[in-house]
């Protein structure tokens, strides 16, 4: 037996989250079906598939930072540009 569909109201209560947040969800992955023109309905087991994939355990290796100061976008790290104020200022 298949199970019933949720409303968009009833499965962001499930997960906890207002239903312009499920939209979001939707972007990154929660699976969905469209059941007429502009209905959406959500499956149970895509909610849990989606919590699943979602859970991060906090005891996870982290990728350590870069080492470099500037970033591939030219962005220059806080900590660099508060270093060369200081120097600025040190020289006057």
């Amino acid at each position: 037996m298949t199970q019933p569909l949720l409303k968009p109201s009833d499965a962001a209560d499930l997960l906890g989250v207002c239903t312009k947040t499920l939209q979001e969800c939707r972007r990154r992955g929660l699976k969905y079906v469209k059941v007429a023109r502009g209905a959406i309905r959500y499956r149970a087991d895509d909610l849990q598939d989606y919590i699943e994939a979602q859970t991060q355990c906090h005891s996870e290796q982290r990728k350590p930072a870069s080492i470099n100061t500037t970033s591939s976008s030219g962005v220059i790290a806080f900590e660099d540009l508060a270093g060369r104020r200081i120097s600025k200022q040190r020289k006057r």
